[in-house]
């Protein structure tokens, strides 16, 4: 196939014609060969420089790279900007990235290294999403947050976390309440979550005869899990966690509950003492039987063991719906023979 094309080899105005050539790529996390149509100048055979077809290989090749590197795609990118409400400068901004940074990764003549990728990843998790707000508000001492796009991009995440919750049950809107409850001063860590919705738990059947959400919880080394919350929260490790604004959707003696738990257990112990405290009851300690104490455990803990346990406790130190106090009493208990 012929086509007209200046050579800036011989200054032939003649045409070109396409020919196979092999481009080799190769760098840290990838290396492949693309086979491409290049135009090669008719007089002398020398190739020819074509912009749009430079642009259409490179896009080809940045895409190859980004999939054996497993760098973020641009749909991806596209698809949090689509997800959050947020232009290409504004996120650009938020990661504070220079504002034309995401619109070279979307073109895809611009290849994220590892780093910027994981970071543009991570977004897809929403509780990230709000950390990444929740820094910015801090940075700016609270001004971005005046902006409407840090607005609506605050009231998009919130979205989000409704759809967590209608998707995945109450299990979400127990873990939300606890998030709504966080500060600067008295964060929520993952550790301390996945005990709280644990204790919740184990209360609410014990005082309410029902379960609050659904829920397997396992016995794992650290304490009583629930996977599926893990599996969200798991990137923050030890970190403290986003706060959370959600509207409350519980009945009254439901409220009760999670505020005997906030005061008596959030409020008077650290997260490792919460651990503790799993570690010393009944239905965790069963559900490990045979276990050392640091090997990997997925046994459920038998909810009808959280059942009997926190009702023997609920008798024996009579705690009792519109008076917990003693809730206190009987961890002042548990803590001091764990710490003996």
């Amino acid at each position: 196939m012929a086509n007209a094309g200046f050579c800036f080899e011989c200054g032939a105005q003649g045409g070109y014609v396409f020919r196979k050539s092999i481009r080799k790529y190769e760098g840290e996390g990838y290396g492949f060969e693309l086979v491409v149509d290049i135009p090669f100048c008719q007089a002398c055979g020398a190739p020819i420089y074509d912009e749009v077809i430079e642009q259409g290989i490179s896009e080809q090749a940045n895409s190859i790279i980004r999939k054996q590197r497993q760098i973020i795609t641009k749909e991806e990118i596209q698809e949090i900007l689509k997800v959050y409400g947020l232009s290409q400068k504004y996120l650009s901004r938020l990661l504070g990235w220079g504002e034309i940074t995401l619109t070279r990764y979307i073109n895809g003549n611009y290849t994220p290294n590892k780093s910027n990728s994981d970071k543009l990843k991570g977004l897809k998790n929403p509780y990230l999403f709000q950390r990444m707000l929740d820094g910015n508000a801090r940075k700016t001492d609270g001004e971005i947050q005046e902006e409407k796009p840090f607005q609506k991009a605050q009231k998009k995440v919130d979205e989000v976390f409704g759809g967590l919750e209608r998707a995945n049950g109450r299990i979400f809107s127990v873990a939300h309440w606890f998030l709504s409850q966080s500060s600067e001063e008295a964060p929520v860590t993952h550790l301390a979550l996945q005990k709280l919705l644990y204790f919740t738990q184990g209360w609410s059947m014990a005082l309410l005869h029902r379960e609050m959400f659904e829920g397997r919880c396992q016995a794992w080394a650290h304490g009583a899990v629930y996977p599926q919350v893990y599996r969200l929260l798991k990137p923050f490790r030890f970190d403290p966690l986003p706060k959370v604004r959600r509207e409350e959707a519980f009945a009254e003696e439901e409220r009760q509950v999670l505020e005997a738990v906030k005061k008596y257990y959030f409020d008077r112990y650290n997260a490792k003492t919460l651990e503790e405290i799993c570690h010393y009851e009944e239905p965790y300690r069963k559900a490990r039987e045979g276990y050392h104490e640091e090997e990997p455990c997925r046994e459920e803990i038998d909810r009808e063991e959280m059942k009997g346990y926190y009702s023997k406790v609920s008798r024996q130190y009579k705690i009792e719906p519109g008076n917990m106090s003693n809730m206190g009493e009987y961890l002042h208990d548990v803590v001091s023979k764990c710490m003996s």
